[in-house]
């Protein structure tokens, strides 16, 4: 019996190990491919407006874009990418006023398009 228990505790171990190096993997993913330390001197809009530049032109007719919001105030620097931004951090440093009329649980781009800031 406790050899039974105890195998099963071992088992339990290994698939909590696995599931998190799993997890920890897909984290560092997701984030932005690495860098030199020269590219990250280069502005963001250099590289995405040739590899995402669906997403750079949204970008560069919005009101962000025209202000000329840069995109690490919003998603962060390579050091801390935020693929989605955290809007109660992101969004709120500009936007307090209008933060308070949305306290739902919707995030500011299931109604303005993410990177257009036109509502949908």
């Amino acid at each position: 019996m406790k050899k039974q228990i105890l195998m099963g505790l071992t088992l339990a171990a290994l698939i909590m190990l696995v599931a998190c190096s799993g997890m920890q993997m897909a984290k560092t993913m997701v984030g932005h491919p690495p860098l030199s330390e020269q590219e990250m001197l280069i502005a963001c809009s250099e590289c995405h407006q040739k590899t995402t530049p669906a997403i750079y032109d949204e970008w560069y007719a919005s009101t962000h874009g025209i202000g000329n919001v840069k995109c690490y105030q919003c998603h962060g620097t390579y050091e801390n990418l935020l693929v989605t931004p955290d809007m109660n951090i992101s969004c709120d440093s500009c936007h307090t006023d209008k933060m308070g009329d949305h306290t739902g649980t919707q995030t500011c781009w299931e109604c303005h398009g993410a990177h257009s800031f036109m509502a949908n």
